[in-house]
């Protein structure tokens, strides 16, 4: 009995994602056949084609043709009439779309930023046809996202992964992606769902498999559905219409497991983290403690077409460490997922991996998915790397730690070891916010860190939000000023930044004890049972509009502070990674500052 893992759309086309290779690799460990198929990245393949674009245009002139019975559907018709009749923009996009994609796996035209910059526009401009032709779905380079969040209750999923119109991958799957795989050759398909956009992709799939091949023992991992583990007792449905079993948090384990019993026929109820459905019961198995990570295996990206990623060189994903060894921050979902149990790999063990995948399949750059790393650990982890002589570049999270922040040399090994960016997840610049966040760390820790990676050569990204709960205005514009300080006008020790707004989401400590962050109210929808994301009332702090306002308005200031932006709008991180690699910082910078006045 072969088990066939798959990654579903709708997630970045740039490298593989972590959770199939190392799947692969564990049950291949235990003597399973294993195959694995990244279905995210061959359906970009489809979407970027002439031919699939061609046939969008069809459907848009088919859709054009109908009533329109609402005011939006009356507007979505003026639009499909400008697309029809701007026949230089259509030839356009179909003519180049092709060659866009293979800018981006060219090393020469990739480092050109111009030509680089045209081939993501055309790209970009082909899904946004696509997502027009699926009206109102929205498809990009990253996304998926239908209107009214269907993915968010049980008749949504049900009506969602049937609709043909408003549902894609119905059709990608029917026509091009079921044709790629010998079902027959399998017993066991895994699909695994790491975020809400894969939600109705995934299931479509599943829902499709179930129908065709009855044979097939279908199960769901990820981190969605660990979310969801309490809300299926009443989803019967789902088990019936799209899988046999969920597993829950970390799979080698519990799937090697899943995957002995149905090779022996043995029962299913001593299969550790199991969800599954006996006799119109849902039914939660125990859960077991996740590995230890000397009795887990290095990931192999074997079978993963690493050449139709869009990339000139393979980039790929690395884990030292299972968890967040902080697990504090009360608005972070991480060590729900994980189930609270931090362990990392050593030092030398991770050079080790980093040779043989470096030398197994010809690259040397790697994304570091640890969910935080201390800036000791990078440290140790970097003499390891340096001490094996692995050539390496790379970027990974790093977490302030006020014990640092006197150590300048505590970055040199980190940047001479290849790790050219690192992702800090800021948060905020107040220290009143920061001590509720319990981030464990101050402003004056920050400013030290960012100062000292710069100083090494590192190029610092933040990560901040707004609008957490009680969070004042001036408390915000304390989080804008520090941006500003420390950016390429002031001191130079921030480089580029991302923002968004804050998200109550499910399983958090926010979530769980609301009352002791003064939120008098969260939204329990019950045509949203499967939400992940919550609204909420709470009298303390900025309302809703005075939080986008700042968003607004600190948009303005990035633009503004940060000329590199210019450049780093269109680069997604391993995208960046390598332009590091090839221009190096001051480059980059240089770059940006021309770019900008243009």
């Amino acid at each position: 009995m072969k088990t066939a893992l798959l990654f579903p759309p709708q997630w970045y086309p740039s490298q593989p994602y972590l959770a199939l290779p190392t799947l692969k690799a564990h049950l291949e460990s235990k003597g399973h056949e294993v195959d694995q198929f990244d279905f995210n990245i061959e359906s970009y393949e489809i979407f970027l084609s002439q031919g699939y674009l061609e046939y969008c245009v069809e459907t848009v002139q088919k859709r054009l043709s109908l009533p329109a019975y609402t005011n939006e559907e009356q507007e979505v018709k003026a639009v499909y009439r400008d697309i029809l009749s701007d026949r230089a923009f259509l030839d356009s996009i179909l003519n180049e779309v092709e060659d866009a994609k293979n800018v981006l796996r060219d090393e020469e035209r990739f480092f050109q930023f111009e030509t680089y910059k045209k081939a993501y526009t055309t790209l970009k401009m082909a899904m946004k046809l696509i997502s027009y032709a699926h009206y109102p779905s929205r498809l990009d380079l990253d996304s998926f996202f239908m209107l009214g969040n269907p993915e968010e209750n049980l008749a949504g999923i049900l009506s969602a992964t049937a609709d043909p119109v408003r549902n894609p991958f119905i059709k990608m799957y029917e026509d091009y992606l079921l044709e790629k795989v010998a079902w027959n050759d399998y017993g066991v398909v895994g699909i695994s769902i790491i975020h809400i956009g894969q939600v109705i992709p995934g299931l479509t799939l599943a829902r499709l498999l179930r129908k065709r091949f009855e044979h097939l023992h279908i199960v769901i991992g990820g981190s969605v559905f660990n979310r969801h583990a309490d809300l299926l007792d009443n989803k019967q449905a789902l088990f019936e219409e799209f899988f046999h079993s969920v597993i829950v948090s970390e799979g080698e384990k519990p799937l090697e497991e899943l995957v002995s019993h149905l090779k022996t026929d043995k029962s299913l109820a001593t299969v550790p983290n199991l969800i599954y459905m006996e006799d119109n019961k849902v039914i939660h198995n125990p859960k077991a403690e996740a590995l230890p990570y000397d009795q887990l295996v290095c990931p192999t990206f074997d079978q993963l077409p690493l050449e139709k990623y869009l990339m000139p060189y393979p980039v790929l994903p690395y884990m030292s460490s299972r968890g967040c060894y902080w697990g504090k921050c009360t608005f972070c979902t991480h060590s729900f997922i994980y189930d609270s149990y931090y362990r990392k790999e050593n030092e030398t063990r991770v050079a080790e991996d980093l040779d043989h995948l470096s030398q197994k399949y010809k690259t040397k750059y790697f994304t570091f998915s640890d969910e935080a790393i201390s800036p000791n650990a990078f440290n140790r982890m970097s003499k390891a790397i340096l001490k094996r002589g692995v050539e390496m570049r790379s970027l990974g999270m790093l977490k302030f730690e006020s014990g640092d922040k006197e150590s300048p040399e505590l970055f040199e090994d980190v940047y001479k070891a290849g790790f050219l960016m690192l992702f800090f997840g800021l948060e905020s610049a107040n220290d009143r916010i920061l001590s509720i966040i319990d981030k464990g760390c101050d402003q004056d820790t920050e400013r030290s860190v960012l100062k000292n990676s710069s100083v090494a050569g590192i190029w610092n990204h933040l990560y901040l939000f707004f609008g957490f709960p009680t969070e004042e205005r001036e408390e915000a514009e304390d989080t804008i000023r520090f941006t500003v300080e420390n950016a390429e006008t002031g001191t130079g020790t921030i480089h580029s930044v991302g923002q968004s707004i804050f998200a109550l989401e499910k399983d958090s400590a926010i979530y769980h004890n609301p009352g002791k962050f003064k939120i008098d109210r969260i939204f329990h929808d019950p045509d949203r049972d499967m939400a992940i994301v919550f609204d909420f009332d709470i009298k303390a702090g900025m309302n809703r509009e005075e939080v986008m306002d700042v968003y607004e308005h600190f948009d303005t200031v990035i633009e503004e502070t940060f000329p590199s932006r210019k450049i780093w709008n269109y680069l997604s991180r391993e995208h960046f990674l390598l332009y590091l690699d090839h221009f190096g910082k001051e480059e980059i910078l240089k770059m940006s500052r021309t770019t900008a006045t243009r």
